[in-house]
């Protein structure tokens, strides 16, 4: 798979933590309903502020993923949702199920790969799967069983463990990003995410459409063909994310390097990649990660609290023109923290005369040094 074959290219965990930066844009939309609140988008409605949260944002990924050719373990089977416990199985016996795809797994754990030859050793050629040496296992005990059974018998569960946990490392791109948690026969385990976000929110103030639309339904007679429905929308929403990428929760996931470089793609480029008629007019506009030293622990702070947003001539907010975004604390933030910093890694929408050009204008040469434009091999925005 290709999965495999990136991984392998960039066989080493994830040593280094990271802040960043999502900025997107939404016209003319519901960037997030409430379900609560009659599908509204969600509101701080003290500051008039749009949130939307981090689930939002890792669906849009997890969606982008899979149309990429990414295995995700939160997904769904012949269109059907099915709890945790459904889909790891699913999972695990169609992996189990071509000794080419054991073979895959075993290339990155030569330990697992040496238990599997201890179990398999005895055995027929037709019992040498994994459905064979379970099947031995769950077999009723004899009383003179051979050392090969009693073998299989006391390490299969400890084999399949370490399967087990190889597969959700090296097949299921979502684990190894967000996380997830897990309870199958002989097998319960969490992982905590290295890939953390928060809620989202939007930099200004934003106005609702009051609106009343014509929502069409099925039904059996042209009279009732349609209802009134209530579509709630907002005229302009440019929410902001800051997340956190942890270089010890790496290590539990199996996190490597091509997949940071596929979650910056993935969480660019999938604002916009599947627009629904609630979710149209979404853009990326802006994506800025402080990847920091391998020796450094922590972490700056939410890199939202150094931008600054306001609003040009008190003008209804309805696109970007009519917002101007200040960077300098940020930038300044930076310049003081170069120490500790090894790369920035930026992306800015291509579109022209926003707050986002001026960027990186205030950094000093030796931060500017570091910077590193975010291209994508398969081209577009």
């Amino acid at each position: 798979m290709t999965t495999t074959k990136e991984r392998q290219m960039s066989s080493k965990i994830v040593r280094t933590n990271s802040d960043f930066l999502f900025v997107y844009e939404g016209k003319k939309t519901n960037p997030n309903g409430d379900p609560d609140m009659e599908n509204k988008p969600r509101m701080d409605y003290d500051t008039k502020t749009n949130l939307v949260t981090d689930l939002r944002i890792k669906r849009n990924i997890r969606e982008y993923l899979k149309d990429s050719g990414r295995k995700i373990f939160v997904d769904t089977l012949a269109d059907r949702k099915v709890s945790a416990d459904i889909m790891l199985n699913h999972i695990v016996e169609e992996v189990t199920g071509s000794q080419e795809s054991l073979n895959e797994i075993f290339s990155e754990n030569k330990e697992l790969k040496g238990l599997w030859n201890t179990l398999t050793k005895h055995l027929k050629e037709d019992e040498k799967n994994y459905a064979g040496i379970r099947k031995i296992h769950k077999s009723k005990k004899g009383k003179n069983e051979p050392a090969h059974v009693k073998a299989i018998r006391e390490q299969f569960p400890k084999f399949n463990n370490s399967l087990l946990q190889e597969i959700i490392k090296q097949r299921l791109a979502d684990i190894r990003m967000f996380g997830g948690a897990f309870a199958v026969e002989g097998f319960s385990r969490t992982y905590t995410g290295p890939i953390q976000l928060n809620w989202g929110y939007s930099l200004h103030p934003v106005e609702l459409i009051k609106s009343n639309t014509i929502v069409p339904t099925m039904s059996s007679s042209e009279k009732d063909a349609s209802t009134m429905g209530k579509d709630y929308r907002l005229y302009y929403s440019l929410i902001a994310f800051h997340g956190t990428i942890n270089k010890h929760l790496a290590a539990k996931t199996g996190l490597v390097p091509a997949d940071v470089d596929l979650f910056r793609e993935a969480i660019i480029r999938s604002v916009s990649y599947k627009p629904t008629r609630s979710k149209s007019d979404q853009y990326p506009m802006f994506y800025l990660e402080l990847e920091y030293l391998d020796t450094h622990n922590g972490y700056l702070r939410d890199l939202r609290d150094f931008v600054s947003c306001s609003v040009k001539k008190k003008q209804p907010i309805r696109s970007i023109d009519n917002l101007t975004l200040d960077f300098s604390a940020l930038e300044t933030l930076i310049n003081a923290n170069q120490a500790v910093i090894r790369s920035i890694h930026l992306w800015r929408t291509p579109l022209p005369g926003t707050s986002f050009d001026g960027f990186g204008n205030n950094l000093d040469a030796d931060a500017k040094k570091k910077v590193r434009e975010i291209t994508f091999k398969s081209g577009g925005e």
